[in-house]
């Protein structure tokens, strides 16, 4: 059916068709974009939660962040933000909220909406409710006053929801003298390292070793897919000698660029830059004449199938790339934005559509593609063996600094051990946990250990990589806090706490709530989130 539209494409009747299913594609499609629109997405105890107004949260959410980082909201920080989820979330919270607020016979009446609204200082003026600047507010946000009204409705159930769960949350002075503990305590520990490379020299695999860990660690070796390209190059600069410039565009071409020859304060006399405008010109049309060529050439040869024929009927070189993985793109293709996702969707013989690329267009095929494959042992043997001796090297070392640890909380002094194995006994020096340790980096296992030990354990549960090498730790010593500060800055740790004590607790009710009525069926999920 394709290759016979193809072929016709230029025929009356079958434009006639495409018509038709275009037509029929419009329709289809826009009122499925209406009903979409409607569709659920959730439901809780029959009560649908629609599309129309997840869209809704999810712009106002978009709205919010473009004015909060302008030019800084990318597509990146778009995508870290996961904003249609965070839409959903708040969408299916809030219902989640009411149902229970409805549960517990929370109420909010009209007048408590109405003196809500009469209290926004957004609505006074002179501290006087104003309601022309009620009804601009209203039009700014494209909302009617009866959809105003139920918001706020629903706002205010939420915060006396929030209320009831947060009056049960308290803050214990244990609680206040830890967190300032672990916000200022330092610490100091004694360390040793066990470094794989120190094994690396004992280790002689055999053949059999060798085959063994290939296969069972053959994605390590694993040479992805290969692609070769055929293609037909249509340069600027070889249209550019052809292009037909008239004294009018040259003067016309000069005259709006003359600051970018200036020389000082000087601007150099036509004449003297008449050539180069000839050159730069030139590569412009050349660039419009070469896009054209390419365009008929893909038509055609899409049409009629005929990549090799058209390019001896037209005397064009068909040029043709060597096997390359799709990671690392042909020089000649650089410049060309997504071309290895291009090339990737293009079966054997297809051919992409017209490329452009810093210096002209392309026609591209695809001539053939190897499957992803392990080369076997005799071709990679030197590699295999490089990562065979690492893989045991490392495991070697945690078995040896493992065995160590084990020992040290059986009684072993730590001077023994490393005397035993030759290692050095470093020392930290006090430090605040949670930052970067002294001599050793950062990670965040090691911080969580240095929370478990003390004087009274003062080795942690497990051994540590850190940075290459296996890490033992030993408590040494604790810094000295100093109480005045502690007692200055006691009533803002409680105030923050107590906060975020709070907000924690909202959000768990939340989760637990909502999972409860998962689980009774109760809350139920209508539309895939990958599909909104």
């Amino acid at each position: 059916m394709l290759n016979l539209m193809r072929k016709h494409a230029k025929n009356w009747l079958m434009k006639v068709i495409m018509g038709i299913i275009v037509v029929v594609f419009v329709i289809s499609f826009g009122s499925l974009s209406v009903r979409q629109r409607a569709e659920r997405i959730a439901m809780i105890d029959g009560k649908p939660i629609v599309y129309v107004n997840f869209q809704r949260e999810y712009e106002n959410m978009l709205d919010m962040y473009r004015q909060r980082l302008g030019q800084a909201l990318t597509e990146e920080t778009l995508k870290a933000l996961n904003l249609k989820q965070k839409a959903l979330d708040s969408l299916v919270n809030q219902a989640v909220v009411l149902k229970k607020a409805e549960e517990m016979e929370i109420r909010v009446t009209d007048e408590d909406v109405k003196a809500a609204i009469l209290s926004y200082p957004a609505f006074q003026r002179d501290g006087v409710f104003n309601e022309k600047l009620y009804g601009q507010a209203l039009r700014a946000y494209k909302m009617s006053p009866d959809e105003f009204e139920d918001n706020q409705k629903k706002m205010l159930i939420t915060f006396r929801v929030e209320d009831l769960i947060q009056d049960g949350v308290t803050m214990s002075g244990q609680e206040i003298h830890d967190f300032y503990l672990m916000q200022n305590e330092k610490v100091n520990v004694d360390f040793i390292q066990i470094s794989p490379k120190s094994f690396v020299a004992g280790i002689k695999p055999s053949q059999s070793e060798l085959e063994a860990f290939l296969k069972a660690s053959g994605g390590q070796f694993r040479v992805p897919e290969q692609f070769q390209v055929r293609y037909l190059a249509f340069m600027a600069q070889d249209y550019a000698s052809t292009a037909k410039l008239s004294d009018t565009e040259l003067n016309d071409y000069y005259e709006r660029n003359k600051s970018r020859w200036k020389k000082g304060d000087k601007v150099p006399p036509f004449a003297d830059v008449r050539e180069r405008i000839i050159a730069e010109l030139g590569q412009i049309e050349g660039m419009y004449m070469a896009s054209d060529e390419a365009k008929k050439a893909h038509d055609t040869i899409y049409q009629q199938e005929n990549f090799d024929a058209y390019a001896a009927q037209k005397k064009l070189t068909v040029h043709a790339t060597d096997f390359f993985r799709i990671s690392e793109t042909p020089t000649e293709f650089s410049s060309i934005a997504d071309f290895s996702k291009i090339v990737t969707r293009l079966e054997k013989n297809e051919i992409s559509r017209v490329l452009k690329g810093e210096k002209g267009y392309y026609v591209v095929q695809v001539a053939a593609r190897k499957a992803p494959y392990v080369p076997a042992l005799k071709e990679i043997e030197v590699e295999v063996d490089k990562r065979f001796r690492e893989v045991e090297a490392t495991r070697l070392a945690k078995k040896e600094a493992d065995d160590l640890l084990t020992r040290l909380k059986k009684g072993d002094s730590l001077a023994d051990v490393a005397r035993g194995g030759k290692l050095k006994i470093l020392e930290t020096g006090l430090f605040q946990p949670g930052s970067a340790v002294p001599k050793l980096g950062a990670s965040p296992e090691l911080t969580e250990a240095l929370y478990q030990i003390s004087e009274k354990k003062p080795y942690p549960e497990q051994t540590y990589l850190i940075d290459g090498n296996y890490v033992i730790l030993r408590f040494k010593e604790r810094g000295k806090i100093d109480d005045a500060a502690f007692a200055s800055q006691k009533n803002a740790i409680a105030d923050s706490l107590i906060k975020a004590k709070k907000i924690e607790a909202v959000k768990s009710w939340i989760e637990g709530s909502k999972a409860a009525l998962i689980k009774e069926g109760r809350l139920r999920f209508t539309r895939d989130f990958k599909d909104l």
